[in-house]
């Protein structure tokens, strides 16, 4: 009995040290997180960023992780992030079609891995080049809306050098803090225009045809 009593105490004493070491936390041990989420650029090529400071500083040594969800509306370039220092950084839940309109789309997931920085606290910050899609035109709006929301942000202790590839190996917990929201507005073609545009595209097809049969005759 006295065996079996301290065998308990000793495995008991082994997962509380495992609890320690790993780092396993809940939201009462994050203290003042503040975090910020912003679209910044004009256009059909913009970005988002997204910064985010909290206590404790013990998850020095540790990896960050953001979770991003890509609406139908908007796309990021596999391609130019391929050019970019953030290539080994990031991996997309599917592929990109970069040629799809936002109505073919459909949403997908991409995880990253930004630099974690500790001192008396730590802090991250990233930034995501992103595309808007082509919509379709409407009688009655001319804009339209896409809805960009902050990523998701989890640490791990127990990956200190993971690859995001990996990622599935490691044990993440995700950082308690607000989702942020932030709106596109996206131009869009005027479907009133429809006739006069159609006009348009046939007259200047059939000069551009006559003039290229009239420069063919003359030759």
């Amino acid at each position: 009995m006295f065996r079996e009593i301290s065998y308990l105490l000793t495995i008991l004493f082994y997962l509380n040290s495992i609890h320690l070491v790993y780092g396993t936390q809940n939201e009462d041990d994050f203290n003042d997180v503040r975090s910020e989420f912003q679209v910044t650029g004009d256009g059909f090529h913009r970005e988002m960023r997204m910064s985010s400071s909290f206590l404790p500083s013990f998850l020095q040594g540790c990896s960050a992780l953001t979770k991003w969800t890509i609406p139908s509306g908007i796309y990021v370039d596999p391609y130019q992030l391929q050019a970019s220092v953030m290539n080994k950084t990031v991996r997309f839940s599917s592929h990109v079609n970069i040629e799809q309109m936002a109505h073919h789309a459909e949403p997908l997931t991409l995880h990253s891995l930004p630099s974690l920085k500790c001192s008396n606290s730590c802090s991250f910050s990233q930034s995501i080049p992103f595309h808007v899609r082509y919509h379709l035109p409407s009688n009655n709006n001319e804009y339209a809306t896409v809805s960009l929301s902050s990523p998701t942000t989890y640490f791990s202790c127990d990956c200190p050098s993971v690859d995001v590839m990996d990622v599935k190996k490691c044990l993440w917990q995700s950082l308690p803090e607000h989702v942020q929201i932030q709106e596109v507005l996206v131009p869009i073609g005027d479907l009133s225009h429809s006739p006069l545009v159609t006009i348009a595209t046939i007259a200047i097809s059939f000069i551009g045809i006559a003039c290229v049969a009239w420069t063919s005759a003359i030759k």
